[in-house]
């Protein structure tokens, strides 16, 4: 008896370490936040802007959307609109944008955050002299850069931030269809 002690502790142990064929798949967990590869920038676009007074400042709200805090966003203003080789193009123009008018200065620039951007007309003359051309119908394309395109200083490496199309194409979003959203009427 003795000896048989031992070797069925033995068998217990060895019978114990094997396993057994596998189970079922348990069912699908939720589907987690992207990561690096997942990342995407995105595009909203924004028609009808009026920079209206006595602030000459829009609220543009990105929808559904939150940026995350290392993302920045870039603002451009549809400024023109020429005729190349028989097809319409459109001449982006990135914000701040400073025009020189026989009145004075005119300054479009902007400020965001996480959850919306802010645009604004300032001028060193009485801004009330306005024409609708400056101020009323513009047509507003906000880029959110995830900071994973971001070199150390916060820029895009290598890329013309002037040059919509260039941003683009290092975002690899050219062709990809541009969000329409809404301005909040806040008068």
């Amino acid at each position: 008896m003795k000896r048989l002690v031992p070797f069925l502790l033995a068998f217990a142990v060895v019978f114990a370490a094997c396993d057994g064929p596998e189970g079922p798949a348990g069912p699908q967990g939720p589907q987690g936040e992207p990561g690096l590869d997942g990342v995407e920038s995105f595009v909203f676009e924004y028609e009808d802007v009026d920079f209206v007074g006595p602030e000459y400042s829009v609220l543009l709200e990105y929808p559904d959307f939150a940026a995350l805090d290392s993302d920045v966003t870039l603002a451009y203003l549809l400024w023109d609109v020429v005729e190349i080789e028989s097809e319409q193009v459109d001449v982006w123009r990135a914000l701040p944008q400073t025009i020189l008018a026989n009145e004075g200065m005119i300054q479009y620039t902007y400020d965001f955050t996480k959850y919306d951007t802010q645009l604004f007309l300032n001028t060193d003359f009485d801004a009330g002299s306005l024409e609708p051309i400056d101020t009323d119908d513009w047509i507003v394309r906000l880029v959110v850069v995830p900071g994973k395109f971001l070199d150390a200083s916060g820029r895009l490496e290598k890329v013309d931030l002037s040059d919509y199309e260039a941003v683009m194409e290092a975002l690899e979003i050219t062709g990809k269809p541009v969000d329409k959203a809404k301005v909040e009427d806040r008068r």
